[in-house]
């Protein structure tokens, strides 16, 4: 399990500037990428680094999804896009110029991208779950129990669609290629169209007597009880990714994985703003102008102790160091900001009116004299 947030900023695996250039963009990745080329660099951790590399130009070279990752970070990215959507536009082979032969393979088993028909299985899709929680349960973090449906190959036929002692049979329309070609020929051109198959749905193979227990699918949708560990500090717009949990696929590929998105509710005292929460707390004037020690809630339940300086107005935010939400993937806290309401009182005693009476004399007039013509 990963937090899209945890993963390294693209800008720093590139070494460019945020305000770089496609043009520089390209030429770092090009160094870099020639570099840790698996071809070329037998260090074990080369084709993972060469793997972050693509990934980070795949996005950095689009501008449309440069936009969004500059915008919603790792989190936006991965949300609408999967490696597979990453790499599966983009010509790696043509971008070296064949210098390392066919890259689309290398890519393919890197990445899990879609595969050409007849040679491999595309990758499960991936699955979305939104869960709820409360501010303490995301500043907590811990195990969370989600229960979703989903599907898992078939363990009687074991994914293939076919009745016990018999095997699926090469489709004879596409002779198990999953494709059919129509050709035209125009003037001296000689256009050649690839479809998905329609008798084999593009799988290259039919089963002419179904597993009984999936109706020839190849899986069968089950419930799920699956434990998942939520970081502390967790907010909205976050993505916690389960490698491999999510749709199996029945023609052999890997399963998906399963995205799951955090809802924090809202809370009856505090907002949250990043790290940081804030909180209002009213104050009676006498305290406002005098000063005081006031005790003020924690958001773990315990009692915190803010001084109210002599004199502070209404919408002054006081700062308590540490007592905010935990950074994820961090060491410390932000901070909790206690705004102050300064309470003008609508009833008044008798006694209350007289003093206020006095206390008016006492003090000069400090309010701005506005002359007839400024009226309305």
């Amino acid at each position: 399990m990963t937090v899209a947030e945890s993963k390294r900023d693209y800008y720093e695996v590139l070494g460019v500037d945020r305000t770089a250039t496609r043009d520089q963009i390209k030429h770092a990745y090009r160094q870099l990428a020639l570099q840790f080329h698996p071809d070329k660099n037998k260090d074990p951790g080369a084709a993972a680094k060469f793997r972050e590399l693509a990934e980070a130009y795949a996005v950095l070279s689009d501008d449309t999804k440069r936009k969004e990752y500059d915008t919603t970070g790792h989190a936006g990215v991965s949300e609408r896009w999967s490696s597979e959507d990453l790499m599966r536009d983009f010509q790696f082979g043509d971008f070296f110029g064949g210098r390392f032969g066919d890259l689309s393979g290398l890519f393919g088993d890197l990445l899990g991208r879609r595969m050409r028909p007849g040679t491999g299985a595309t990758r499960g899709v991936d699955l979305r779950y939104d869960v709820e929680l409360t501010l303490e349960e995301a500043a907590r973090g811990g195990e969370k129990e989600i229960y979703l449906t989903r599907s898992e190959r078939c363990a009687d036929c074991g994914g293939s669609g076919a009745k016990a002692g018999t095997k699926p049979q090469a489709c004879p329309d596409c002779r198990g290629t999953g494709q059919k070609q129509d050709v035209k020929t125009k003037k001296d051109m000689r256009l050649v169209t690839l479809t998905s198959c329609s008798r084999c749905q593009g799988r290259g193979q039919i089963v002419q007597s179904p597993c009984p227990l999936c109706q020839g699918g190849g899986y069968r949708f089950l419930p799920h009880t699956l434990k998942v560990k939520v970081p502390p500090g967790v907010d909205d717009g976050m993505m916690i990714r389960l490698p491999g949990q999510g749709e199996a696929n029945a023609n052999g590929g890997p399963p998906g994985d399963l995205l799951i998105r955090p809802h924090i509710r809202r809370h009856p005292i505090f907002e949250r703003h990043g790290d940081d929460l804030y909180m209002i707390q009213s104050v009676t004037f006498p305290n406002a102008a005098l000063g005081r020690t006031l005790r003020v809630p924690g958001l773990n339940g315990e009692t915190l102790h803010v001084m109210i300086p002599a004199g502070t107005q209404s919408g002054t935010a006081l700062r308590l160091n540490g007592k905010g939400m935990p950074k994820v993937g961090e060491k410390g806290k932000g901070d909790l900001f206690v705004v102050v309401e300064v309470r003008t009182p609508t009833e008044l005693s008798d006694r209350e009116r007289a003093l206020l009476l006095e206390l008016a004399k006492l003090q000069p007039s400090h309010e701005v004299k506005t002359s007839d013509s400024q009226l309305p």
